[in-house]
């Protein structure tokens, strides 16, 4: 017995169609964002992750404990009990382009994405400042618990937050869209 197949009206294609193109366009923005993240010569990173990273996560962490006296040395946090390499791939980057991708693919206005974007960017490098420290301070005194927590816990952790935001800016986007003129 053969079942007849729906046909889709034409509202139901345009969706289809737009969530197609969406996709798309996510697709495309996460890939030119690796693409041009893989150009920047390794000797450029290590002076942004000290720059960007390290000090402040060495700031962050001795203001919280003094006594481990951190000192961020290039690319990496060094203190007498722990000596983090903060290297390319663990800047929370991949997250970072997650989130920017989908926002600039979801159908909003121009303004809606920049304001979007730069609360999302503020707040994964917090994120990421704040999983460099932790992940300082489990080197320094869980060493076995590092790579659990540095490969799948505090990466998925960064993720969910990053989806939970994207999910409430797009909420507020929607919401905006549909409020009257």
């Amino acid at each position: 017995m053969k079942l007849p197949m729906p046909t889709l009206r034409s509202h139901e294609r345009s969706m289809y169609t737009h969530g197609w193109l969406q996709l798309l366009l996510f697709l495309g923005w996460y890939g030119a964002f690796h693409y041009a993240y893989f150009q920047i010569p390794d000797d450029v990173f290590r002076e942004l992750y000290h720059r960007g990273l390290g000090t402040l996560c060495a700031d962050l962490i001795n203001l919280l404990a003094p006594m481990e006296r951190v000192s961020a040395v290039q690319n990496r946090l060094v203190s007498p009990q722990a000596d983090l390499e903060i290297v390319r791939g663990c800047d929370g980057a991949g997250a970072l382009f997650l989130l920017i991708s989908a926002i600039l693919a979801f159908p909003s206005t121009i303004t809606r994405k920049w304001i979007g974007i730069g609360l999302g960017v503020s707040l994964m490098y917090g994120l990421n400042l704040i999983r460099i420290s932790g992940l300082y301070f489990v080197i320094a005194h869980h060493r076995d618990w590092f790579q659990l927590i540095h490969t799948y816990l505090a990466p998925t952790l960064i993720i969910v937050i990053g989806c939970l935001f994207f999910a409430g800016w797009a909420a507020g986007a929607l919401r905006s869209a549909d409020a009257p003129r």
